[in-house]
């Protein structure tokens, strides 16, 4: 069995060419697709654009200063001296991966 290919119509479980025959029925391929009734269809993200609009605007409040940092640990690299804590990576690893697997 070939798999290169496995994923191309998976999703729908349809095979290309009744893919095909349904986007000339259904005018999936027209940008201005409309409904039976002839009105265009709309999609509304409201609720979700406004909560991403107010964290832009407290992210672009927020002033942050890390260059005391930012220099102490390029010194700390540069002399040999910075050392990785293993456990705390595998910790922030763990964690980026739950926050990211619950989206």
């Amino acid at each position: 069995m070939d798999i290169k290919n496995l994923n191309t119509n998976v999703s729908s479980g349809r095979a290309p060419e009744q893919l095909k025959t349904q986007e000339k029925m259904t005018g999936a391929n027209d940008s201005n697709a409309k409904t039976s009734d002839g009105v265009a269809d709309k999609v509304t993200l409201t609720g979700m654009l406004t909560q991403v609009r107010d964290l832009e605007q407290k992210a672009d409040k927020v002033d942050i200063d890390n260059s005391d940092r930012i220099a102490s640990l390029k010194a700390s690299i540069a002399d040999g001296s910075y050392q990785v804590n293993a456990q705390k990576v595998a910790e922030k690893l763990i964690q980026s991966d739950t926050l990211l697997s619950s989206l």
